[in-house]
């Protein structure tokens, strides 16, 4: 099983239970890293074959799957 970082959006009728939002997703198989209750986000790492399971969590807007851009370091021949 291999592990996805994955950013999830809180609806806005549930913004103000995004605590228990985070909670049912941790019982989905989410481990939370943060969540920004300003924003509606929640972050964390899921084993792939779990991350279905995310979006069928009551207040879930939707999933994302991190992704990493890499920019080469400063004055290298391709910017």
């Amino acid at each position: 099983m291999s592990k996805v970082q994955v950013t999830i959006s809180v609806d806005d009728a549930h913004l103000e239970q995004l605590d228990q939002v985070a909670e049912q997703l941790k019982e989905a198989g989410l481990e939370v890293d943060q969540t920004m209750s300003t924003l509606g986000i929640v972050t964390g790492s899921v084993d792939s074959e779990k991350m279905s399971a995310l979006s069928d969590v009551v207040g879930v807007e939707s999933v994302e799957v991190d992704k990493t851009i890499t920019l080469p370091p400063p004055g290298s021949d391709v910017q």
